[in-house]
């Protein structure tokens, strides 16, 4: 198993694992993930930058998350996409990929991860209390837009 940049030519596959993830949610009735989510355009940008990771088990990506520069704020950066294919989940795997994103951060010397998550999304919300951040509310709502809570991590 290992984490590691993902590649332009893995655009596919992280769309993949994101859009098997949304219908999971969706099933779930958490109605916030759907192929909008982000674009095709936005993720291959991402990975042309360094900020997406593929987590593979046996070659095979099974996990996929961002973690780029903060906009908001300066040290800190943001974890957003975090995405285990539905058959490998509950298995600590998030919570591998959330330290990984954490050990990223610090060598990148942040002091702050933050992120957000839809507000019906409680798993996880569990998982990123159980790593560590903390609820700082919702965020900034903008009409017609998913409601988001802000989770934030210090790293010192």
């Amino acid at each position: 198993m290992e984490i590691v940049k993902a590649k332009t030519s893995q655009l596919l596959e992280i769309l993949y694992i994101t859009r098997e993830c949304a219908y999971q949610l969706k099933d779930k009735g958490v109605k916030c993930w759907h192929n909008t989510h982000t674009d095709y355009a936005q993720i291959q940008e991402d990975i042309e930058q360094g900020y997406v990771f593929i987590l593979t088990i046996k070659k095979g990506p099974v996990g996929t998350m961002t973690v780029k520069p903060d906009p908001d704020i300066e040290q800190a950066s943001h974890l957003d996409r975090l995405s285990i294919f539905p058959h490998f989940q509950r298995r600590g795997l998030g919570k591998l990929m959330i330290d990984f994103a954490e050990e990223h951060a610090r060598k990148n010397g942040h002091t702050l991860l933050r992120g957000t998550t839809p507000v019906n999304d409680q798993s996880l919300c569990r998982l990123l209390e159980g790593k560590g951040f903390l609820n700082k509310g919702i965020a900034h709502h903008v009409p017609n837009e998913l409601i988001k809570i802000v989770f934030e991590k210090n790293l010192v």
